[in-house]
């Protein structure tokens, strides 16, 4: 099977949905389930998806487009010119990393999405307003036209059914959850920690958006700090966006600036030593579709705290410490750290549900009933277009 990944998006250094689509062109390739992996990306992502793919860069196909960065832009690409690149190179199916405009008769085999959260119903703020509303349209139609879906976890598989009543049953969906690479090469240290290391470090993995709440976790750190007797940093792994102004201004006006070091860009060997040598890694997020940081901070034996939400029990199970979202949730989330790093390294990994063999089944078993969907669709409109012709 010929298989075109498609993450053409605004981001030009590693974020979640980057990794997980270099790992799963990579696993397509590895475990044969495509004989050709073709990954759609824009001209500034090129570097960053040589870097994520590794030794495997050579084996994947890039297709790079050289358009402007920005929303018109490449909700355009997708509607106009992506099916004309899986024409063009002969794609059996076309994978898009995450929701975007789809014409569905435009493309001449199925077309599947990952789904990784319902943020523009769940968290507009992430978006602003009015810019939420055409994320909806544009979520609303990708859904409503593809041959098949892949939730990333239960909790967005239930919550799809709560906006979307009977899309499971109208296309074929399931839930993959995301697997996670240890890089082959040693973990590295990070330049920038020389001198900080050794009192040891908390650790976070997000990007500046409100539903990461890391202004709770900066204050719970200050807190930590000033009465809790840490003396190691704050660090916070992720792209800036619409919060990182204010997450500076409250690192200066608590008196911690020094102490909170804001980090954009990473290799994987450094993120995978960081998720390894930290004191505690922590998620605050008030709402998630998956949690990928989550899960490597697993697969490298970190303890960890989290916020009690749904999709963190699912991904954490009882490998992590949970704190209350509600009341004074500064004081629930400073006790839950000063519990955690009392505690012993975790001696397990993730569960055997997210290693790559197991979600590469439940690709594959979506393409084929994608396929399935597709070819129905295809006799469907012959039929009506057959019908037509009779009566006229």
């Amino acid at each position: 099977m010929r298989i075109l990944v498609s993450s053409v998006g605004r981001d030009s250094h590693p974020t979640g949905i980057c990794r997980v689509a270099a790992s799963h062109a990579k696993a397509l390739l590895s475990d044969r389930v495509a004989s050709r992996v073709f990954l759609a990306i824009g001209s500034w992502q090129y570097e960053l998806f040589r870097t994520l793919l590794g030794p495997c860069a050579p084996q994947v196909e890039f297709l790079v487009t050289n358009i402007r960065n920005n929303s018109a832009s490449r909700n355009f690409w997708y509607a106009a010119t992506l099916p004309r690149l899986a024409k063009a190179y002969g794609a059996d199916l076309v994978h898009l990393s995450y929701p975007a405009p789809t014409f569905r008769r435009a493309f001449r085999g199925p077309v599947v999405v990952t789904l990784h959260d319902l943020y523009p119903y769940d968290m507009p703020e992430n978006f602003g307003f009015p810019q939420y509303y055409a994320n909806r349209a544009i979520l609303w139609q990708c859904l409503s036209s593809v041959d098949g879906i892949a939730c990333v976890s239960n909790t967005t598989h239930s919550r799809l059914e709560e906006i979307f009543p009977g899309t499971s049953r109208r296309v074929p969906t399931v839930v993959t959850g995301n697997y996670v690479e240890i890089p082959s090469e040693a973990p590295a240290p990070l330049a920038s920690l020389e001198g900080m290391g050794s009192e040891g470090f908390v650790l976070t993995v997000a990007q500046h958006r409100k539903n990461k709440n890391l202004d709770l976790l900066i204050r719970g750190f200050t807190e930590l700090a000033n009465y809790g007797g840490f003396h190691g940093p704050l660090l916070i792994v992720g792209s800036e966006g619409p919060e990182t102004a204010a997450l500076h201004r409250l690192s200066k006006s608590l008196g911690v600036s020094e102490r909170v070091k804001f980090i954009h860009s990473i290799l994987d060997t450094e993120l995978h030593w960081l998720y390894a040598n930290c004191s505690i890694f922590v998620a605050c997020s008030s709402i998630e579709g998956y949690c990928l940081p989550l899960v490597e901070a697993q697969a490298n034996h970190a303890r960890i705290v989290c916020s009690d939400i749904a999709i963190l029990r699912e991904i954490g199970g009882t490998q992590c410490i949970y704190f209350s979202l509600t009341g004074d949730a500064v004081r629930s989330l400073v006790n839950a750290m000063k519990t955690c790093m009392d505690q012993a390294a975790i001696e397990t990994g993730p569960d055997c549900h997210l290693r790559k063999s197991s979600v590469l089944a439940e690709y594959s078993k979506l393409y084929s009933r994608a396929n399935a969907v597709y070819l129905k669709r295809a006799r469907d409109m012959t039929l009506d277009t057959d019908t037509t012709r009779t009566s006229i």
